[in-house]
This record gives structure tokens, sequence and C-alpha cells, in this order.
């Protein structure tokens, strides 16, 4: 929340600035949180990523900032706001649509990391795993979009594998966003979306 000269107070108003750009929001128990990024420097001098995550309420009051960096290109796409941590889903090359998960401890400024997503079937997730998407369901199991293997998999708290929902027995693709509502779970492939009925594990 900013209050202009004129005293009118703005809802939030510092989630950008000059050096970062919002790329994630979520909300989970009228927290929100918004993940801005920016980067430096290019492939032959290697990259700088800049991370500014904000906490704040759902009246734009900023209760926590954590700023944080790293030498490598790794842009954050999508965020879950969880009870142990940040889980956050990255893309990690510029040229390959390649990504990682990784779960941030969320009491720390500098944000660091507790858990890494190490992939499945022996392959390596930085080199292998291409994410449309996750969600997060209501006792903290990550569902993960694996565009690659042309499925929807589980994982636990501690970004472990468990098990696979759907695949393309089920039909699946091109599948890329994925979203919970009411049981189901929303998973948007092609130019279609499928509805499966989902029960916790």
């Amino acid at each position: 929340m900013k209050l202009l000269p004129n005293r009118r107070l703005v809802r939030f108003a510092d989630v950008g600035t000059i050096s970062y750009s919002p790329y994630c929001i979520c909300i989970r128990d009228d927290i929100v949180v918004i993940y801005s990024w920016s980067v430096t420097g290019n492939n032959q001098y290697n990259y700088t990523s800049k991370n500014h995550i904000i906490w704040m309420n759902t009246d734009g009051i900023v209760t926590k900032r954590s700023l944080f960096s790293e030498s490598v290109w790794k842009r954050p796409c999508s965020i879950h706001n969880l009870e142990s941590g940040l889980c956050v889903l990255y893309r990690v090359n510029t040229e390959y649509k390649l990504h990682s998960i990784e779960l941030l401890e969320a009491k720390s400024d500098k944000c660091n990391k507790l858990y890494a997503f190490k992939g499945i079937y022996g392959l390596n997730p930085q080199r292998n795993f291409e994410c449309g998407g996750m969600c997060v369901d209501n006792t903290g199991n990550i569902l993960v979009s694996d565009y690659r293997h042309h499925s929807v998999y589980v994982l636990d708290k501690e970004l472990k594998y468990k098990n696979r929902l759907f695949d393309s027995k089920n039909g699946l693709d091109k599948q890329t966003v994925i979203s919970l509502l009411n049981d189901h779970i929303w998973v948007a492939d092609g130019n279609q979306i499928f509805i499966f009925q989902y029960a916790n594990i």
C-alpha cells in the first residue's frame, strides 16, 4: 500500500520496480505472494538471476520481503505458498523449455532451498523435465503436468515422486496448465480440457 502526495492510499502499489517485473502470484489464507524477477548477463559471461519475493495481506500491506540472487538463468513460472515453504516452478533454460521445481524456506530472508525435484524414470529434470504447470491439493501434495512424458503425477512435500495419476492412456498428449476444483483436476491439453476425478493421495 502506498500513500500518494494527495493523501490517497493505493493498494498493491509496490509490486514491481524498475529492476524487477512480477512473474507469478498466488493467494492462500489471505496472504498474497508475488514473485518478481530480473536477469543480467548472457550465455558467454553467465547470467545472474535477481529474485524479489513479496508477502502481503489482501489489503495490500507488505508483511515481508525477500531479496536474493543466483548465478544462473532461472525464471519463475508458477508459485504456491505452502505451510512448509514456497513451492516454485522455474524455467531453467533460455533456449529450451526445461524446468525445475524447488521448495524455498519462506522464513528465511534469502529463501534458502529446502528441497528440489530430482526427477523420475532416472532422468535429470534439468535436462529432461518440461513442465506445463503445477497445482497443490489441500494436504500439500504437488500435482505436476509433465509435457515430455504426457503425464500428470504427484510429488510429496519433499518434492519426491509418489505416483502417476494420468497419462497418454487417458488421452493426454500436449497437456500444459492444470488446476484443482471441487475434487476434480482440470488439465488443458492442446485445444481441449480434460476433467478427471481426483482423490487426495
